[in-house]
C-alpha cells in the first residue's frame, strides 16, 4: 500500500513539474533523489515520499552532494510529517533540504505564488523585511519601545527584527503589519541554484576515498589519474560527476569551460542497460554528458545518450581531452 501511494505521488509531482514547463527525467529508482527536472536555469533534484521523516540524514547528505555537483536545488516533496499532514503553503525542512506538499509545489511553480511560512521547532514562523520595518516605524515616529509595548515583547526583540536577525510568529508579524500599516512578511525562497561556498560543510571535496565498491574505487582512481576532478556521489544512479576543462576553451585562450560527465560504473548485465537509460535521461535534464564504464565485453557503444566504455579501454586513455573525444565519436556513431 505504501509503495503504491509513493508511486502515485511521484507521478503527481512529475505532472505538476511538466505543467510548470519543466523537462522531467525518468524515475531514478535509487535511494537518493527520485527525479531531476529543469526549467530554463532552474534545476531540481526531488526526493518524493509519503512521509518526509523517511529521509535520513545520510540520504539527505547524498542528495545535497549530487545537487552541489550539478548546481541544482534539492527539494523533498511529501504529504506527512510524523502523524500530521504537511500544511499548505508552508515550507518544512529535512536535514537542511526544503520540504513541501504537492499543493505548495503547484502554487509555487505553476501559479507563481510563493509560500510565506516555514515550520521549525516550536511552530510556524515568518521572516520580516527589517529595513522596511525600520523605515515604517520611523515614518510613523514610533520608538522601538513604543512598538515593543504594542506587541507585548521586549525592545531588544523589535531591534532584532529590524536587524534581520530573527524570525517571528505569524501572529506577531500580522500585528506588526497592522501597527506600521506596511507589508513586512517576506516570501520564502527555498531554491538554491548556486552554492556560495566552494564546499559546503557536509559536502566532501573531490576524491575517491570511501568508494562504494572495489570496482568503483578502481575506475574512479583511473579517471582521477587521467586528470578529472571526481565528485563522488552516494545512492545515486551515477557513481560520480567527473569534471574536466574543455579543449575548446584552452585553444582559444579563454577561460576553460568545465565539462561535467555523469559517470556510472557497472558490471555487464541486464541491469546495466536500465541504468544507462536512467543516467542518459538525467544527463539530458541537467545538460551534462554521461558515460557508463563497464567491467566486461559490450557490443554496443551507446545506450540512448550514455556512452559505454570498457574498463580496459579506459586504462589506455591519457587525458580528459582524449576521453571526451572518444565519447563524442561514439555519440556521433
Amino acid at each position: 500500500m505504501q509503495n503504491a501511494e509513493r508511486d502515485n505521488l511521484i507521478v503527481r509531482v512529475a505532472e505538476i513539474l511538466k505543467e510548470a514547463g519543466f523537462i522531467v527525467s525518468s524515475r531514478c529508482e535509487a535511494r537518493s533523489f527520485d527525479l531531476a527536472a529543469r526549467r530554463e536555469e532552474i534545476t531540481l533534484l526531488a526526493k518524493i515520499l509519503h512521509n518526509i521523516d523517511g529521509v535520513s540524514e545520510e540520504v539527505a547528505r547524498s542528495i545535497k552532494r549530487a545537487a552541489f555537483c550539478l548546481l541544482a536545488s534539492p527539494i523533498v516533496v511529501g504529504e506527512r510529517k510524523s502523524d500530521l499532514f504537511l500544511e499548505d503553503d508552508v515550507v518544512y525542512h529535512r536535514y537542511g533540504i526544503p520540504a513541501l506538499n504537492t499543493h505548495t509545489l503547484y502554487d509555487y511553480f505553476v501559479e507563481g505564488v510563493h509560500p510565506y511560512v516555514y515550520s521549525a521547532t516550536g511552530g510556524l514562523y515568518v521572516n520580516l523585511d527589517g529595513e522596511m520595518m525600520k523605515c515604517a516605524r520611523e515614518r510613523k515616529q514610533l520608538s522601538l519601545g513604543d512598538v515593543a509595548a504594542e506587541l507585548g515583547i521586549s525592545r531588544r526583540s523589535v531591534s532584532k527584527y529590524e536587524e534581520g536577525g530573527m524570525s517571528t510568529t505569524i501572529d506577531i508579524a500580522l500585528k506588526l503589519e497592522e501597527i506600521l500599516d506596511t507589508k513586512l512578511i517576506e516570501a520564502q525562497e527555498f531554491l538554491n541554484p548556486e552554492f556560495e561556498d566552494p564546499f559546503p560543510p557536509d559536502i566532501p571535496e573531490t576524491g575517491v576515498e570511501e568508494s562504494g565498491s572495489s570496482l568503483e574505487g578502481y575506475i574512479l582512481r583511473i579517471l582521477e589519474e587521467i586528470g578529472f576532478e571526481i565528485f563522488r556521489t552516494a545512492y545515486a544512479p551515477f557513481s560520480a560527476v567527473s569534471v574536466s576543462q574543455s579543449q575548446k576553451g584552452r585553444e582559444v585562450g579563454e577561460e576553460s569551460e568545465r565539462v561535467k560527465i555523469l559517470t556510472g560504473i557497472s558490471k555487464y548485465g541486464k541491469r546495466m542497460i536500465k541504468r544507462a537509460r536512467i543516467i542518459s535521461s538525467l544527463s539530458q535534464v541537467t545538460r551534462t554528458k554521461s558515460v557508463l564504464v563497464v567491467n566486461g565485453n559490450v557490443k554496443r557503444v551507446q545506450i540512448d545518450n550514455t556512452v559505454l566504455m570498457r574498463k580496459d579501454e579506459l586504462k589506455r586513455i591519457r587525458d580528459p581531452e582524449e576521453f571526451t573525444c572518444v565519447m563524442e565519436e561514439r555519440a556521433k556513431g
